[in-house]
């Protein structure tokens, strides 16, 4: 799956197609994760929320996965997992494994 990303760089953006690595529930832990929202609207911001909403309630219900597409160290990933709990900015995975939700870009079910 390509995925097109905006990238910002002293006021100047420029979209880059990118392909994400696929990683593990394990070794989304293991990543360090920058501040900051990656979608550019509020429109997009809603739409993930309801999709993590969605998630959490199929993932608790269900035991539904989820793949979560997101970025940190300035890379894209993609992790195949159950979304467990969505609190206060945070996605909470198995293991107690955390994903700050302004780091997602989007989650699609299968």
């Amino acid at each position: 799956m390509w995925i097109k990303v905006r990238k910002f760089k002293k006021n100047t953006v420029t979209t880059m197609t990118a392909l994400p690595k696929d990683i593990s529930r394990l070794q989304t832990a293991l990543l360090r994760f920058e501040k900051g929202e990656v979608l550019q609207s509020l429109g997009e911001v809603s739409q993930r929320a309801e999709a993590i909403h969605k998630a959490t309630y199929l993932g608790n219900l269900k035991h539904t996965k989820v793949s979560i597409l997101f970025s940190a160290q300035n890379e894209l990933f993609s992790v195949n997992t159950t979304i467990w709990l969505h609190y206060n900015g945070e996605i909470f995975l198995k293991d107690d494994v955390k994903l700050p939700v302004e780091r997602v870009l989007a989650i699609y079910f299968y």
